[in-house]
């Protein structure tokens, strides 16, 4: 059954990969699920209601009195989970019918799904699996650098699988190769800065620990991106020592540092920057806490060529009024894109991404949540500067059902 199961989500996956479309993430997932052993499955309904300040992601002064609307959003989803001895896996699909109150040619579906699987071997030996195919309404919904923000839809597939070992009780390596995919709705065209491309990267991380807190070790990645309209791909390495250790029961760190370089293209001479990364997070009970930075070259599938990525990030989700039913999740994400190739096609770009949510659970099966978005974007580009919030409210009820 297990591999019927798998075989029929793997098609899935193919489908979706395919012109479909992806429901953004304002506010939480659905209620929290605790999975028990053998199958779980978990149909969850919403709805939502959300006012748009710039629905076509307009520039500043660009028909600012003219561009926003009420939006009625109706989003099923299911989720399928599998719990076993040396197996975990899972799969989920969202859905969502947005509904807009003015500019009705705006009605769209938005579909969306992820696929993991987990499985321990031996003692040592574990490897995994994981897909997520989306299409997305806009550009600023995709978790990328070196995008521009256009009302323009997106498709996005992202793969990647690995293998861990570990050699005794101080060493392993982790091994994943990842492959993504996006490709935007109109024709690849430079003038409105939405090529596409492809990337496919290999990395390994090797850990060694110290003691029960403490870890060092090593990452290599290399990356072979083709994007659309450039003469030849970008390979990019990136070698870094890194450090883990856990500061106490409740805090860790994790950081690395490191050089990025990239090959000499016809359009992009040879660079070698310094590549960071650095990250503290906090886990006690039901409140979480992190904050990171950082720093490496990446191929940009706007544009074109390739940038300097800088990314500083900061969310944390704790309950309120020391109580187990209220809570709140917040989130900011910051993104500088310098450009590196020397075309007269790129712009630098300064991005913002933000948002809150106050959460009620009454019951185990439903929430009920106030939340605000904010995005922001900054280019020499004129009418380059890009301002959109949203707030509204949304409501989600599901019901796990186990499978005998």
């Amino acid at each position: 059954m297990l591999i019927r199961v798998l075989s029929l989500f793997v098609v899935g996956l193919l489908v979706l990969a395919t012109p479909l479309h992806a429901q953004e993430k304002i506010g939480t997932s659905g209620p929290g699920v605790s999975y028990r052993g053998g199958w779980t499955i978990t149909p969850s309904f919403g709805f939502a209601e959300t006012y748009d300040d710039n629905i076509s992601l307009f520039g500043v002064n660009t028909a600012e009195n003219q561009n926003d609307d009420y939006i009625a959003t109706y989003f099923p989803a299911v989720d399928l989970h599998y719990a076993g001895k040396h197996t975990r896996f899972g799969a989920d699909y969202s859905g969502s019918f947005l509904s807009y109150q003015t500019f009705t040619l705006l009605n769209r579906w938005d579909q969306h799904l992820n696929i993991n699987l987990k499985r321990q071997e031996t003692a040592r030996l574990s490897w995994f699996a994981h897909g997520n195919a989306a299409a997305l309404p806009s550009t600023e919904a995709i978790e990328l650098g070196g995008i521009p923000y256009r009302h323009t839809g997106a498709k996005t597939l992202d793969s990647r699988g690995g293998v861990e070992y570990v050699f005794s009780a101080r060493d392993s390596l982790v091994t994943t190769l990842n492959y993504q995919r996006v490709a935007f709705d109109r024709p690849a065209d430079v003038r409105v800065g939405l090529r596409g491309g492809d990337v496919a990267e290999s990395l390994n991380v090797w850990r060694h620990k110290i003691n029960s807190r403490l870890a060092t070790g090593a990452d290599y990645s290399f990356r072979r991106a083709r994007v659309v309209g450039d003469p030849e791909p970008f390979n990019i390495h990136t070698a870094e020592g890194a450090i883990d250790y856990e500061l106490s029961p409740s805090w860790s760190f994790s950081g690395g540092g490191g050089v990025v370089y990239t090959a000499p293209t016809l359009i992009t001479p040879a660079r070698t920057g310094p590549a960071w990364r650095l990250a503290f997070e906090r886990h006690q009970g039901a409140t979480t806490f992190h904050v990171g930075y950082l720093r490496s070259f990446i191929p940009s599938f706007g544009y074109g060529g390739t940038v300097q990525n800088e990314e500083a990030g900061i969310g944390f989700h704790t309950p309120l009024f020391n109580s187990r039913h209220w809570y709140t999740d917040n989130s900011l994400v910051y993104r500088d894109n310098e450009p590196l190739t020397n075309t007269v096609q790129q712009l630098p770009l300064r991005s913002l991404r933000t948002y809150s949510v106050i959460g009620w659970t009454p019951q185990g099966w439903v929430r009920v949540e106030g939340f605000y978005s904010r995005v922001q974007q900054t280019s020499l580009r004129v009418g380059g500067q890009i301002y959109r919030n949203r707030f509204g409210f949304q409501i989600v009820t599901s019901k796990p059902m186990r499978v005998q």
